[in-house]
């Protein structure tokens, strides 16, 4: 039977405002999109840090000693593809490992994926698909919400006629919002972190031993708004078997892959008031648009309350029906620059 999912999300006002920058993690926001791209930086890994509220991270010192590239990818592009039929979403670095995905009721769901392990000195390639899914990310995700799922696949030993079942479970915990200083500039990006921890058994065979894997994954993750993978990426990966193997890196976007100084430095300089607000609110563009402008009005849950187009640099917000609490307004031209900005209903 399927395990039961649970989430704990903030709701009451008082956290809310306490939280004013906060952002929030939603669909269709944050879900992928097929066809992007993401070159990385990688170096050395570091700890994490404490979470918290208003945090500022900076990162500013780090330098990088790798580059590699990530793609969202159709499944149906892919060779093998058609092993994993709900997937939706493919993530791959061009290499040997990949994750397929579907966006599921209550977040991006692992579908399956196929990944090297490496045993007694020998590369073991596993391609698994998963009778149960592994939630990766919630959504919608705000500051302190939390998620546990157990999951659960059969693998095939790539090449080799063995095969076995994957059992595990993935939590995790938006753990701190605030700004990220991204290595090598003074420009921030404002950023929900959200840390996750994957525990499984692997039972492999190898030279006809019974070999069972104890495979654990932490990941440290900064989100910005809208943002379809990570900033940056805090990683320990370790498999212990007769020993143990721990791979730990940070990896962080280039400045190209989602334009992190046009973040920092809202291109629309969006500004709202009065706020707080009881019955209209006006949003102003201090720069020129370039086209029409979306406008966009989310609450603390990710939920769309309100959204509409315009081409001229102010607009009014009917509040006076919407509930009291904080939302994120996000505005879009039609180059695809976004600024965001926050407002309480009184």
């Amino acid at each position: 039977m399927k395990p039961v999912r649970y989430a704990l999300l903030p709701v009451s006002l008082l956290l809310v405002l306490h939280a004013g920058a906060q952002i929030t993690l939603v669909s269709p926001g944050n879900v992928p999109i097929n066809g992007r791209s993401y070159p990385v930086h990688r170096a050395a890994y570091l700890p994490p840090g404490p979470g918290g509220a208003d945090m500022l991270f900076n990162f500013n010192t780090l330098a990088g000693t790798g580059t590699e590239t990530y793609q969202w990818i159709d499944p149906a592009t892919v060779p093998n593809g058609g092993q994993y039929p709900g997937a939706q979403f493919v993530l791959t670095n061009g290499g040997q490992d990949t994750v397929f995905y579907k966006q599921g009721a209550s977040g991006l769901e692992r579908v399956g994926d196929t990944q090297t392990i490496t045993a007694m000195g020998t590369d073991y390639h596993l391609a698994t698909n998963y009778t149960n899914n592994a939630l990766d990310l919630m959504l919608p995700l705000s500051f302190q919400g939390t998620w546990t799922d157990l999951f659960s696949g059969t693998f095939t030993v790539v090449g080799d006629a063995t095969t076995g079942q994957r059992d595990g479970a993935v939590s995790g915990l938006a753990d701190a919002w605030g700004r990220v200083v991204m290595p090598g500039g003074a420009d921030t990006v404002e950023v929900l972190r959200v840390t996750t921890r994957m525990q499984e058994s692997i039972p492999l065979t190898v030279s006809g031993m019974p070999l069972n894997i104890a495979h654990v994954h932490n990941e440290t993750a900064f989100y910005p708004l809208w943002g379809k993978y990570p900033v940056m990426r805090i990683v320990s990966d370790t498999l212990t078997s007769l020993i143990t193997l721990n791979y730990s890196y940070v990896e962080w976007l280039d400045a190209s892959a989602v334009g992190v100084a046009e973040q920092a430095a809202p291109p629309l300089a969006l500004h709202v008031f009065p706020n707080p607000a009881k019955d209209l609110a006006t949003v102003l563009v201090h720069s020129t648009p370039k086209g029409a402008v979306d406008v966009a009005v989310y609450d603390v849950r990710g939920a769309l309350v309100w959204q509409q187009s315009t081409r001229d640099r102010t607009l009014d917000l009917p509040v006076s029906q919407w509930d009291a609490g904080l939302y994120q307004l996000v505005a879009t031209d039609r180059e695809g620059r976004h600024s965001t900005a926050s407002l309480v209903v009184e």
